[in-house]
């Protein structure tokens, strides 16, 4: 894809000016705007790799500490209230406290003597394995998360900053971390997925400068993130695959097809040249395309058909009844997938503008969007609404692609126009080349203004908006109760808990979820009566355990503001 003169990106898949801008309009790159020569190199030379640019601009820090700031914020204070979204916090807590001390990631808050490697395959959450060993606190999960969101908006800054310029780069550096898809993914406690929102970033942004080892060397984890994350794998190298064949095809000549030079006088034919051989660079990419396709998808099937299944109690994918037609047993057929996919779809098609709306719908221009298409396509072809919509963290990972995307596509009719000089800026913009160019040229001028003016927008209708409302930073007199009852339970204890509860205590104990059947007799119980997640509310707390339990096994030692203790007496 055509990039800024100057600064011709070897990673994107169109390479040469004349498919550009026939991408963009009916004619060819004038004369004047040679393409790049097949014999010229096209990587970086590592002379000009030194840290530069974004990592040296003051700006850039700030935006990227005050994401940190402002994602810890509301992350530690929900957890300071007891008010998590989910189980996941408690779940994730207690996987990586079993990393931290050696031991298997048997998470009872799941099921109980549940291998949590049989639920999803993310292994490299184990990296915060030796933090929470210093810090062994469910605060430790939302740190980390908030400084792995805070860092993917470098390389993004990076990309846009080099293909734009410095004001550009700052502004889609605020664009894209404050964007909604990331706050969901920060309202929703912790999730694996946070490791794969920098990751795809970095990968992205070194894919569209060029550097495509880089791209690869950043891409290889995202598969020990999630089992799914390896269709994205995928995806990334069959993007870097059609841009390795396209460097193999030789440049054609370029020229106007409206307005043709004269002919020139008759000169002798010049003898014939050999053809011209494929292009090492071409060829290189085209093998690291090859490479990383394969790499997704192996750990993909691998992941989902054999790991999985391994440590899952039932020996299976527990997420295939999500699957449809596509699960095992299913009826696979034509009709069938378009039926399920098209099911809800005002509700899709609701997800999908919300996605390209942070972008101002730029991102579209470039096929780096394309790169989204798996993650997107399993969620809308599952049969779980909850994967449909915007509410939820999994939009996270689609908007370092995006962004991306975007970046690449404003540098794309950037250079189109300036190939197009000296008629290209006045003549596009003025609308008498066409209203596609009139919309393109309003997209190079006012693109990065559309994108930082819908971020301020949104940001009263989506989770940042609690940063200025009071009521996030208070902790109400219950929270000191469930402290005080929490306490009575000793470190290394097995308990029994309300949801609410399950974070704290799955840091020090080893914790069940006492919503869940088939739980053993722990040695304590303590139960929120406010916050039980039981519908309806219990009411008579110790008459509810004395019903769970009628042979008298739990006295009760502990109530305050509604929080009993409860401790296994035989």
């Amino acid at each position: 894809m055509l990039d800024e003169r100057g600064t011709q990106s070897d990673a994107e898949p169109v390479l040469r000016e004349t498919e550009a801008l026939t991408a963009v309009s009916e004619t060819e790159v004038p004369e004047r705007a040679a393409a790049v020569s097949p014999s010229k190199p096209l990587t970086v030379p590592r002379s000009e790799r030194a840290i530069t640019g974004v990592y040296r601009d003051p700006v850039t820090w700030a935006i990227a500490l005050a994401v940190f700031g402002a994602y810890a914020a509301l992350s530690l204070f929900r957890l300071l209230q007891l008010n998590p979204t989910s189980w996941d916090l408690g779940i994730y807590t207690e996987y990586v406290k079993q990393y931290a001390h050696l031991q298997a990631p048997t998470v009872d808050i799941r099921a109980a003597g549940f291998n949590l490697l049989g639920d999803h395959f993310q292994p490299i959450v184990a990296v915060i394995a030796p933090f929470f060993r210093v810090f062994p606190s469910a605060a430790t999960l939302l740190v980390v998360q908030a400084l792995l969101t805070a860092s993917s908006v470098f390389p993004v800054s990076q990309v846009a900053r080099d293909k734009l310029g410095a004001g550009p780069g700052r502004a889609i550096a605020v664009a894209y971390g404050f964007s909604w898809g990331l706050q969901q993914m920060i309202e929703f406690d912790f999730h694996e997925i946070a490791f794969a929102v920098p990751l795809l970033a970095f990968s992205l942004s070194a894919l569209v400068r060029g550097r495509v080892r880089a791209a690869v060397w950043c891409a290889l984890p995202l598969v020990f993130v999630k089992e799914d994350q390896g269709f994205t794998v995928a995806a990334i190298g069959l993007y870097v695959i059609i841009a390795g064949l396209r460097a193999n095809v030789p440049a054609p000549a370029t020229g106007t097809r409206r307005d043709p030079a004269p002919a020139p006088a008759p000169a002798p034919a010049p003898a014939p040249a050999p053809a011209p051989a494929p292009a090492p660079d071409g060829q290189r990419r085209t093998k690291a395309g090859l490479f990383l396709l394969i790499w997704g998808f192996a750990w993909s099937f691998l992941a989902i058909g054999v790991i999985i299944p391994h440590f899952n109690p039932a020996h299976h994918y527990d997420y295939w009844s999500d699957g449809g037609v596509l699960a095992p047993g299913g009826h696979l057929s034509v009709l069938g997938l378009a039926e399920q996919f098209l099911r809800a779809w005002p509700d899709k098609l609701q997800t999908t503008v919300m996605l390209l709306l942070p972008t101002a719908f730029i991102a579209l221009r470039s096929p780096l969007a394309l790169i989204a298409g798996p993650s997107l396509l399993l969620r809308f072809l599952s049969t779980n609404s909850s994967f449909w919509a915007t509410f939820w963290h999994y939009n996270g990972t689609v908007m370092p692609i995006l962004f991306i995307a975007a970046v690449a596509a404003l540098a794309r009719i950037r250079a189109a126009m300036d190939a197009d000089e000296p008629a290209g800026l006045p003549s596009w913009g003025t609308g008498r080349r066409g209203r596609k160019r009139a919309v393109l040229a309003g997209a190079r001028h006012y693109g990065v203004a559309m994108m930082l003016a819908i971020v301020v927008a949104l940001a009263f209708r989506f989770p940042v908006s609690n940063l200025w409302n009071a009521q996030t930073y208070r902790i109400s007199p219950h929270v000191a109760s469930a402290e005080a009852a929490m306490a009575k339970v000793p470190g290394g204890a097995t308990v029994q808990t309300t949801l609410d509860l399950l974070a704290p205590l799955a840091a020090r104990t080893d914790t069940f979820w006492i919503g869940n059947g088939g739980n053993p007799r722990t040695q304590y119980i303590v139960f929120d009566g406010q916050n039980s997640d039981y519908a309806p509310a219990i009411t008579n707390v110790p008459a509810f355990i004395a019903q769970l339990y009628p042979d008298h096994a739990y006295t009760q030692i502990f109530d305050s503001g509604d929080v009993y203790v409860f401790r296994l007496s035989h």
